[in-house]
């Protein structure tokens, strides 16, 4: 098989994969920005010194939607993560195996890929959402709004 066709397909997958490192990278971005636009405009319900069941109420109505944002916002960043993981399964795939088969050539597929009678799944058990989220590369980075979101409840809680 002619080489530049083969830098061609390697090409598309490193964009693919650059994409969905941007769109996690944007997601976090959004998140901060969502995240401060909501607590600067909610600041005066938010800490209100008044006691009162109304006001109190609003305040742990308003503490409990921050948690929306971070929650979905998380999410999106797993998926994101996971198909970029999925898409460097389909790079190692096509590096190894496009030499020996013109299958598949320019599949973005990240599922199951079959050369013979060797059959690949591309899905990794460790690339779930779930674990992605649960990993150190984002988890940290959503527990500190949420150690925050928390701190903002508790005082609207106990005042």
């Amino acid at each position: 098989m002619d080489t530049e066709i083969i830098h061609k397909e390697l090409d598309l997958i490193q964009d693919v994969v650059k994409r969905m490192a941007a769109n996690s990278f944007v997601v976090k971005a959004w998140l901060v920005g969502v995240l401060g636009a909501m607590i600067t405009l909610s600041k005066d319900s938010l800490f209100v010194s008044c006691g009162c069941c109304c006001h109190k109420t609003q305040a742990l109505l308003i503490s409990f939607s921050l948690l929306l944002p971070v929650l979905c916002f998380w999410f999106l960043d797993a998926f994101f993560l996971k198909q970029e993981r999925l898409f460097r399964e389909v790079y190692k795939w096509a590096v190894k195996y496009r030499s020996q088969t013109n299958d598949y050539l320019y599949d973005l597929n990240t599922y199951v890929r079959t050369v013979g009678t060797n059959t690949e799944d591309l899905r990794k058990p460790d690339n779930t959402i779930p674990k992605i989220m649960r990993s150190d590369t984002i988890m940290w980075f959503y527990a500190v709004p949420l150690v925050l979101i928390g701190v903002i409840i508790l005082y609207n809680i106990l005042r």
